[in-house]
């Protein structure tokens, strides 16, 4: 009778445990709200990042991806973000989508410009640069390798 006590302990704990980690795991993909204004950004490839990702300038998390949605007419990636309202972008800002280290998750980078204007809020970044993907990378130097594909000219 011991032995079945203590395996039935043992399963409670086994268990609590495992609701901790789900519960961890849980509250880590909420999708952090930033109050501010809103811009927009234009890609032709946004790889896997996802709404709530961070956007940052100089490693500093200023605002969140709050949608992500697809211009049906030219197939392009159209991503709203959120900015901190204290943060004036200049007019000729950049936004890329980055990988945060080698397995860190994607967020989108701002570089900010020289330019006198700012972002007023719903304008469009003009300059972007898309989601470098690592399938593609990887088949673009397969490519080059078996000499299907020409190497970029220097």
């Amino acid at each position: 009778m011991k032995r079945g006590t203590l395996e039935i302990i043992v399963g409670a704990i086994v268990v609590l445990i495992g609701f901790g980690f789900v519960q961890y795991a849980y509250s880590g993909k909420q999708v952090k709200t930033v109050a501010g204004y809103n811009i927009t950004a234009r890609f032709g490839k946004v790889g896997t990042i996802q709404l709530g990702a961070p956007v940052k300038v100089a490693g500093v998390t200023v605002g969140r991806v709050a949608n992500i949605g697809l211009d049906k007419s030219n197939y392009e990636v159209v991503m709203d973000l959120t900015i901190q309202p204290d943060l004036k972008l200049p007019a000729d800002t950049k936004a890329s989508i980055t990988t945060d280290g080698l397995l860190g998750g994607k967020y989108v980078k701002l570089m900010p410009g020289q330019a006198k204007d700012v972002l007023a809020p719903g304008a469009k970044i003009a300059e972007t640069k898309d989601a470098l993907v690592l399938e593609d990378l990887v088949g673009k130097i397969v490519n080059l390798a078996i000499g299907t594909e020409e190497a970029p000219a220097q």
